[in-house]
């Protein structure tokens, strides 16, 4: 994900990380990644498996329908394919279908999660809305928008 203040670009590591052990600014970090919390965290039913360092996915509830976007490590690719996450996924896109969406990223790659199938949205810039409909033939058809464009300098 994208951290403005460090200038970190969405689906790059952040330059402060020390994989294995953690963020290397942890006290000094800026509040944008003080007020980030993951669903692992605001899920107490959520078993300790289901850890993002253990399963390599990060889960996040985004907008105001409470879509999921989970976030897979780049180094980890098909960690979102395996059991216990695929199935969580799955029956999230089923029990919200039509009314919230669940994508998975891997970088700047994103696959739209559906109740029938995954679909391949190529590469999605960060924050580029995506909107899709499933046609009359029942096969889901994605459109993806450019971002908003970035607000004026201050």
């Amino acid at each position: 994900m994208e951290v403005t203040p460090l200038a970190k670009p969405a689906g790059e590591w952040c330059r402060h990380c020390a994989v294995g052990s953690g963020c290397e600014i942890y006290d000094s970090r800026p509040q944008e990644c003080r007020d980030f919390v993951c669903q692992w965290l605001v899920m107490p039913q959520m078993p300790d498996s289901m850890r993002p360092d253990k399963i390599k996915v990060l889960m996040i509830t985004e907008g105001a329908n409470f879509n999921l976007a989970a976030y897979c490590e780049p180094a980890n690719p098909l960690a979102w394919r395996k059991e216990p996450i695929y199935g969580l996924l799955k029956r999230y896109a089923q029990q919200g279908w039509g009314a919230r969406s669940v994508t998975v990223r891997i970088g700047l790659r994103m696959w739209l999660i559906t109740p029938d199938e995954d679909v391949d949205l190529g590469i999605v810039p960060a924050n580029a809305p995506v909107s899709y409909v499933k046609g009359a033939d029942g096969r889901i058809r994605a459109t993806v928008s450019p971002p908003p464009a970035a607000g004026p300098s201050k």
